[in-house]
């Protein structure tokens, strides 16, 4: 009887486990945080704190899983930061380190969360050519196994010239990344033909490695129809604004 209560014991365990979907939790999140709704604010952050690490790993086993629930999380996580204590912002380096967050009991932080699982343990400051040599176990465990450069249109960090922010959802992830990209590309993007200069957000120079370097940023443009398909331009970066814009939410 006893050894039936604890098999008993251990399906239910598992069973319950298997009843949080953390990915449509992390959709779940930020839709709350749109709509501030602070008791669900609270709930989602406290699920995804108290998330089983094997469970949650078992369950992000795709590059899809990752975007959604990391992209998520992010945006949600800056945004309720900041809402609470904007004061936060005055120093965006330590803000960004700072390790106020938390998922399946890991204390993290925001460059942990877009430097190390979403672009795969790079290197923050290498202009996304080099990557950790020794990445922790915690980014090995949970990291993207390729880098998408559509995550720079998705993640918002507080500033004005942020992207806004977007709630994915795994199924339309891909297309909702591709839209949020094109969106954003366009509106801060133009291309001079007299001068023969393409104009684009300086995130594209800051990360330039994941765009493919220049000539990946001339296809990109090229693909979303700012560049002529025959142009072959200089590229110039745009100046970024800092501005603190905590509701920065796509319409």
């Amino acid at each position: 009887m006893k050894k039936l209560l604890t098999i008993a014991c251990l399906c239910f365990a598992t069973f319950a486990f298997s009843q949080e979907d953390y990915v449509a939790i992390s959709t779940k999140f930020i839709t709350a945080t749109r709509d501030n709704d602070t008791k669900d604010i609270a709930k989602y952050t406290k699920l995804i704190a108290e998330a089983n690490q094997d469970e949650l790993e078992k369950q992000l086993d795709n590059d899809k899983k990752r975007l959604t629930f990391f992209i998520n999380v992010y945006n949600a996580f800056t945004h309720n930061a900041l809402t609470e204590n904007p004061e936060q912002y005055k120093d965006r380096s330590k803000f960004f380190k700072s390790e106020q967050f938390v998922i399946a009991g890991n204390k993290v932080n925001l460059d942990i969360i877009e430097h190390g699982f979403l672009r795969r343990s790079a290197v923050k400051w290498s202009l996304g050519l080099f990557g950790k040599l020794f990445p922790p176990k915690l980014e090995r465990t949970f990291r993207v196994d390729d880098i998408n450069w559509r995550i720079h249109f998705a993640l918002n960090c507080g500033a004005k010239s942020c992207p806004p922010v977007v709630v994915y959802k795994l199924k339309t992830i891909d297309e909702q990344l591709e839209k949020s990209a094109k969106s954003y590309f366009i509106k801060n993007s133009s291309y001079d033909k007299k001068s023969n200069i393409l104009k684009v957000p300086s995130l594209m120079s800051w990360f330039r490695g994941d765009f493919g370097n220049k000539s990946g940023t001339k296809k990109i443009a090229k693909k979303f129809g700012v560049l002529p398909q025959d142009a072959k331009p200089g590229i110039e970066y745009l100046d970024y604004d800092w501005t603190l814009e905590i509701e920065n939410f796509a319409k």
